[in-house]
């Protein structure tokens, strides 16, 4: 019975459950990529950063389907991490079953997670967000859609978002820094028009010592 406790109990008080990261790493550790292009309606989350020593190499978008009559678009985005020797690299897929953490800033309670769309090598390291500028008397929707860059390169991956607005520029980490933590702005609901979340900062960490090691 006392060593169930430890497996089970003392991982959940520490915050690791379900692999959930919230450690937030020095400032001199990581810095934000804020977007040029996004809606501001709502208030910023919590910063939630991946463990240290891992990464994000995939994320998850969710997301209320067009169909619905007050649509929010896009609720939340979750981000997933591992250490470097368990993600793809030269050729070789990401590992299976192997461990691996998530993490969160603010989410809103509408729409489904779409599944996650991971780096087929190295982490993600750069982001771009479709947003919709205010409608006036029609339906506002704010972030619709988001896309990140793998490993400094040219692939990129869609989160399978909705279609309306328009692309932010892409914002990326230096060479040898990775993303590894998220802010939202996310606006909270009312009897109106909803629109969930407006905005997002990832932070990158420096990689270089941990991809080298």
């Amino acid at each position: 019975m006392a060593l169930i406790w430890l497996l089970v109990v003392v991982p959940y008080l520490l915050g690791v459950v379900a692999g959930r990261g919230t450690k937030q790493p020095k400032e001199d550790t990581h810095f934000p990529l804020a977007l040029d292009w996004a809606m501001n309606w709502g208030e910023w989350g919590p910063q939630a950063f991946c463990p240290q020593g891992t990464y994000a190499y995939a994320f998850e978008l969710k997301v209320e389907s067009e169909a619905a009559i007050d649509d929010t678009s896009m609720n939340g985005i979750m981000l997933y991490c591992r250490a470097p020797q368990d993600v793809g690299h030269d050729g070789v897929k990401p590992k299976v079953g192997t461990l691996e953490f998530t993490v969160t800033s603010t989410v809103q309670k509408w729409g489904d997670w779409q599944g996650k769309r991971e780096c087929p090598e190295g982490f993600l390291t750069g982001v771009m967000m479709k947003s919709e500028a205010k409608q006036g008397i029609l339906d506002d929707t704010a972030a619709n859609d988001l896309e990140m860059q793998c490993n400094w390169s040219d692939f990129t991956i869609n989160g399978g978002g909705n279609p309306w607005g328009t692309w932010s520029s892409y914002t990326t980490c230096p060479q040898g820094w990775a993303i590894c933590g998220i802010e939202t702005k996310v606006a909270a609901a009312s009897a109106m028009d909803d629109t969930a979340l407006n905005n997002v900062i990832m932070y990158c960490c420096d990689a270089a010592a941990s991809l080298n090691s």
